[in-house]
């Protein structure tokens, strides 16, 4: 399913410069073992998402400072007009610039969500 727009909403301000997006897998249980065997436990959900970000070039603005995110909220959006909504979007890593020479330069940023709609 394609996303047709990718927007990261901090502070009440929004970035859109994403060309393309990872969802992690959902764990929803952990495998506990046992004396006669081994059960699942259900574990909290956590929701995890790696973004690759355009670096502007200089005429396009400022690069953005995606360290210290905490309560942002991201927001995937679909040809069909459904949403998928992530609350509670945190920063875990940001990557190093990548520069191919032929196309714009990109960055990958490592989130984490609470929530999930």
């Amino acid at each position: 399913m394609a996303v047709s727009r990718v927007r990261l909403v901090i502070d009440g301000e929004e970035e859109t410069r994403f060309k393309a997006i990872e969802e992690s897998d959902e764990e929803l249980a952990k495998r506990i073992k046992l004396m006669h065997g081994s059960e699942a436990m259900a574990v909290p959900p956590e929701y995890g998402v790696k973004l690759t970000y355009v670096i502007p070039d200089g005429d396009d603005g400022e690069e953005r400072d995606f360290r210290g995110i905490k309560n942002g909220t991201l927001i995937l959006e679909y040809p069909s007009g459904r949403m998928t909504v992530y609350t509670g979007v945190s920063t875990l890593k940001i990557g190093g610039a990548k520069f191919d020479g032929d196309n714009e330069a990109v960055r990958e940023i490592e989130l984490m969500a609470t929530g999930r709609n």
